[in-house]
C-alpha cells in the first residue's frame, strides 16, 4: 500500500529501533520480557511486571480491535492541512490488552470507525525506505 506524504518521518527513539525496521520488512514487531513474557510499549530497558533487564523482539499477529479514536478536524502540522479531517486511533492487539498502539485507520470512512471494530496491520509507504503501521478494517 503506498500513501506518500509530506508529514515528517518518525524518528526512532526510545529503543524502538527494532519497531520501525520491522515496520519496513512489513512485520509487527514489539518488545516482550524475556523473563516474565509481558508485552510493553513503548519499549524500555526494564520490565515495569518483573523488573528485569533482558527482553526480546516478537513478531506479532497484527490484529486487534480499537480500543479507542479521535477525528481530527483542524491541523495541528502544516503536513496536515489538506488532509483534514482524519482519524487517530489506539489498537488493542490480540497478543495482550494492555498493547496499544496510537496509528491511523485506513479502509474506512471516518464515520464508520467504531469502538470494537476488529483490524488488521497494513505498512504504508511513507517515504522511500519508511513504512508506517497502519490499521484496516479486519
Amino acid at each position: 500500500m503506498a500513501a506518500t506524504s509530506n508529514f515528517p518521518a518518525p524518528v526512532p527513539e526510545f529503543g524502538a529501533e527494532e519497531f520501525w525496521r520491522g515496520c519496513n520488512r512489513g512485520e509487527l514487531m514489539m518488545q516482550r520480557c524475556a523473563r516474565c513474557g509481558k508485552f510493553r510499549w513503548l519499549p524500555q530497558p526494564m520490565c515495569p511486571v518483573c523488573n528485569s533487564m533482558e527482553s526480546e523482539w516478537i513478531k506479532v499477529s497484527g490484529r486487534g480491535t480499537v480500543y479507542s479514536y479521535t477525528i481530527i478536524t483542524h491541523p495541528v502540522h502544516p503536513a496536515a492541512a489538506g488532509r483534514v479531517p482524519y482519524n487517530v486511533a489506539q489498537v488493542q492487539l490480540d497478543e495482550d490488552p494492555d498493547l496499544i498502539l496510537i496509528t491511523n485507520l485506513v479502509g474506512v470512512k471516518n464515520e464508520d470507525i467504531r469502538i470494537g471494530m476488529p483490524v488488521r496491520v497494513v505498512f504504508v509507504d511513507h517515504e522511500p525506505g519508511v513504512k508506517l503501521a497502519k490499521f484496516e478494517p479486519a
